[in-house]
């Protein structure tokens, strides 16, 4: 730009130290604000999809304003970015507040957008702004091309990613997560005022014009390039959402799942965009990509196999081969001058990758193979960038030649995978993925690699049967049964619904409701299994968050049950001890139990759930089942079972009882654990102020064994 004016070296040194400081410090608050809305927001409007679809497109909506603010500002005389930089920093600090604690705006997208907005809007704005218009400013000072600042600013939300679960989210309740965030906005936007401040008062010589030079506009900017970067930015967007997708299916949607995907195509952008990229690793990167694909189709590809410690690494490298390839072929592409467009073109290709992950191909695919299919597209225009193709036809007959024998692969999973003339019927929407395979023998309904109930199905006795976690010498079974033959009608609220299956317990005169936030759910159950319509008390299913139904609900029962896994966890808002009061309300006047299902691989819930009852003066047990063959007139399709059951402390000696050790001449083993005497963890005790997935999950045990 002809306008770029001089200034004085000392002010030239402050600026770029100013601006290296403010760069990252914006990234790291623009990504951990992210999950601190997000648990604010869980015990307000509930789990449903309308919450966090509402939080994801608010967030792109943040980006992309952000990104074009930047965009538009760049262009225009230093005064008008340095007071409109000004102000937008005293707005953000003016305006920042968190959402409020208290409402009922339950899946509704409008409502989470809106009162996101109102609380950080300025704030996101200028946080997304900053590293595109400090570029601005550096090449203003004759820094060709900084692209390093891309770098450092990505660095920033890496450094965001991984200390929000390990340390943050531990450490800190939300409202002082908030007070630390908000001071930290207060250093940023002061920082940027202060940069705006001296590069328009600090120049010797006075701007000669508003224009860009002529070497920036004459600079082309043909559709084909730009096609190209908005393809590679989506494509890389869809393929580390993808690997997310599969990795809280197995883990739960926490930000711990996040770690992994994001960390790498954060890192990925860290690395290319330092200015040290060569050719060679871009060369690399398409072997490594080629390399990951064929491992994790060989480990999972398009079957429902547990994502593992080994599937889990071929995930991850999958997703970084990638990142890597896409981000070192955007840095290959990008402009010498006209970064604004280049910067505001990656983040609409980011964002059209985050609504066809979230809505599009949730519509179109009816199971969860983006992952591959983004993939193999970065994997035929790496192959095309190495072999310098520029013919149409020859770039397409490539990505056959690749796709062919991986998706050969895949459509032979499948059709492995069903065998034995059974049927898999895939169920997909925005809220998650489901599927039930059908036999001669039985129909079961799972969601990824977590099954969530069964029926057998080879007469009426048997389709009556509860089967898998809920069989009667469970934990389930066995306070429901115990209790029916204390009381002659009993109303159950159940949260979760599966299959359905607990239904089967119902008897004439009892009231089960359930609360289910997956209409996939209630679908299921009702026209894949009949739990529902043999059941002999009355049924009402519903979809809403369970706590949030439970909070509007007046009637008082004689058993809540806790059956929501997301993945191999429960959402965190569920058992807090503020949903755990709530329940206990409910429950107060039938003198009721609470039972938490929690059977799983790598979560622990045990501890937590017995520390914050604490709290409530209430005591918790674990009940962990095994049977070890079904019986001739109960415990059909039985699996190993993790039962909680929290109650009055006066009431346990009595619901211990029921679970001995051994029955049935060893059949059926019970293994009761009591919480210790001494005082909990502090750390233990969930709050809707403070809760933290680590503290439940083994993450060594997923990673390292297999």
């Amino acid at each position: 730009m002809n306008d770029s004016p001089r200034i004085h070296p000392v002010f030239a040194q402050a600026l770029r130290i100013m601006i290296f400081c403010a760069v990252p410090l914006a990234s790291f608050l623009a990504f951990s604000i992210q999950p601190m809305l997000g648990k604010r927001l869980l015990p307000v409007h509930g789990g449903a999809a309308g919450t966090w679809l509402g939080a994801m497109v608010y967030f792109q909506v943040a980006l992309l304003l952000g990104y074009t603010w930047a965009a538009v500002l760049v262009r225009r005389p230093l005064r008008t970015q340095a007071f409109a930089t000004i102000f937008l920093s005293v707005a953000a600090v003016l305006c920042f507040h968190l959402p409020a604690g208290q409402g009922d705006l339950e899946d509704n997208i409008g409502s989470v957008v809106w009162s996101l907005a109102l609380s950080s809007l300025p704030a996101m704005v200028l946080l997304f702004s900053i590293s595109p218009l400090m570029h601005g400013w550096l090449q203003r000072q004759g820094e060709k091309i900084p692209y390093h600042i891309y770098a450092i600013s990505n660095a920033g939300s890496l450094l965001a990613l991984v200390a929000y679960p390990f340390l943050i989210e531990t450490s800190l309740g939300i409202s002082e997560q908030a007070f630390f965030w908000h001071g930290l906005l207060f250093v940023t936007a002061a920082l940027v005022a202060a940069c705006g401040f001296i590069l328009f008062k600090g120049r010797v010589t006075p701007p000669s014009s508003a224009e860009p030079s002529a070497t920036e506009a004459d600079e082309p900017m043909q559709f084909g390039r730009m096609a190209l970067w908005l393809g590679l930015s989506a494509l890389t967007c869809i393929g580390m959402l993808g690997a997310t997708h599969h990795l809280s299916a197995e883990l739960g949607s926490t930000p711990v799942a996040w770690v992994g995907p994001f960390g790498v195509y954060l890192l990925s952008f860290t690395v290319t965009f330092a200015g040290r990229w060569q050719p060679w690793m871009t060369r690399t990167c398409i072997a490594w990509l080629a390399i990951s694909l064929s491992g994790y189709m060989v480990a999972k590809g398009f079957t429902a196999v547990t994502v593992n410690a080994g599937t889990a690494w071929w995930l991850v490298s999958l997703t970084a081969s990638g990142s890597f390839l896409g981000n070192a072929l955007l840095h290959q592409l990008r402009p010498a001058r006209r970064f604004e467009r280049y910067y505001l073109v990656l983040a609409v290709g980011g964002v059209i990758g985050g609504l066809c992950s979230s809505l599009l191909i949730p519509a179109m695919l009816a199971r969860p193979t983006e992952f591959v299919l983004a993939s193999i597209a970065l994997l035929g225009i790496g192959m095309s960038w190495l072999m310098s193709l520029r013919d149409v036809g020859a770039v397409a007959i490539t990505l056959v030649v690749l796709a062919s024998p991986i998706l050969g692969l895949g459509l032979r999973q499948i059709h492995t995978e069903a065998g034995d003339g059974a049927r898999i019927t895939h169920y997909r929407d925005v809220n998650s993925h489901i599927m039930v395979r059908t036999d001669d023998h039985s129909a079961v309904l799972s969601s990824e690699t977590t099954t969530h109930g069964s029926q057998l199905n080879a007469n009426e006795a048997a389709r009556r049967r509860p089967t898998l976690y809920y069989t009667e010498s469970t934990g389930i079974g066995r306070v429901l049964e115990r209790l029916q033959a204390e009381r002659p009608a009993m109303n159950v609220g159940l949260i979760g619904l599966g299959a359905g299956t607990i239904a089967a317990y119902s008897r004439k005169g009892d009231v089960y409701d359930f609360w289910d936030i997956d209409p996939k759910a209630l679908r299921t159950a009702r026209e894949s299994f009949t739990f529902i319509a043999d059941a002999r008390g009355r049924i009402t299913t519903t979809l809403r968050d369970g706590r949030k139904g439970l909070e509007k609900n007046s009637t008082d029962y004689d058993v809540i049950v806790l059956d929501a896994f997301s993945g191999d966890g429960i959402p965190a808002h569920l058992i807090t001890r503020e949903a755990m009061k709530t329940y206990m309300e409910r429950l107060a006047a039938r003198d009721g139990i609470l039972l938490v299902h929690a059977s799983s691989r790598y979560s622990r819930l045990f501890p937590v759930v017995a520390a914050t009852a604490r709290t409530l003066d209430l005591v918790a047990i674990d009940v962990a089942t095994e049977i070890t063959e079904s019986a001739a007139a109960s415990d059909w399709d039985p699996t190993p079972t993790e039962y909680l059951i929290v109650c009055r402390p006066d009431k346990m000696p009595t619901v211990a009882g029921w679970f001995p050790a051994e029955e049935d001449k060893g059949r059926v083993k019970h293994t009761l654990t009591r919480a210790p005497s001494a005082p909990p963890d502090p750390r233990l005790i969930w709050t809707d102020e403070r809760n933290a997935s680590i503290d439940v999950l083994d993450l060594g045990k997923f990673l390292f064994q297999p």
